[in-house]
């Protein structure tokens, strides 16, 4: 085999490596064809809401600064795994017009409270349903880490560097209301 002229001991020949580097990529590219890549399994894509439901859970949750992404989620959870809860919403978010405050409002919504609840506990978990089929909607921004947010980070979240353990925690902040 020749070299060609002027690349004779200069090292910037196609090698094995580079083709087959440059023919995997070529192939990968030519295999996806413009195709999203699917989401991973039981991951739920944010669906876009009238803001009905998001205005429903600030009521049943007395909370007013509520993720609308977060709130599409869930909804879309529900829709999955709890048809029949998801046909509620409307009734429920028409009692939350009607009614003021989180304890009124679960008063008041008679034999949909199981479904008012599990709207509550999707909130505080950042999941809908139980077991192998429930569907993670948020761990970070659940509700129920806000009590130690200002000094607690949820287990495997890295909160600093090596040791971050020894140094004094931060003063007590209410960063929610």
């Amino acid at each position: 085999m020749s070299v060609p002229e002027g690349l004779e001991g200069s090292g910037q020949g196609l090698t094995r490596r580079t083709f087959l580097l440059a023919v995997g990529s070529a192939s990968l590219l030519v295999a996806c064809n413009g195709k999203a890549p699917a989401t991973h399994a039981g991951a739920t894509p944010a669906k876009r809401t009238d803001g009905r439901f998001l205005q429903l859970s600030q009521a049943l949750t007395g909370k007013s600064d509520l993720d609308p992404a977060t709130a599409g989620r869930i909804e879309a959870a529900f829709a999955k795994l709890h048809p029949d809860m998801h046909a509620q919403f409307p009734a429920l978010a028409a009692k939350a017009q009607q009614v003021h405050g989180a304890e009124a409002l679960l008063a008041a919504v008679g034999d949909a409270r199981p479904t008012a609840l599990a709207i509550i506990t999707a909130w505080y978990t950042g999941s809908v349903g139980k077991g192998p089929q429930a569907i993670t909607v948020s761990y970070r921004d659940a509700l129920m880490q806000r009590p130690v947010d200002d000094g607690l980070f949820p287990p495997t979240y890295a909160q600093g560097g090596p040791a971050w353990w020894t140094a004094e925690p931060p003063a007590a902040v209410r960063a929610h209301g």
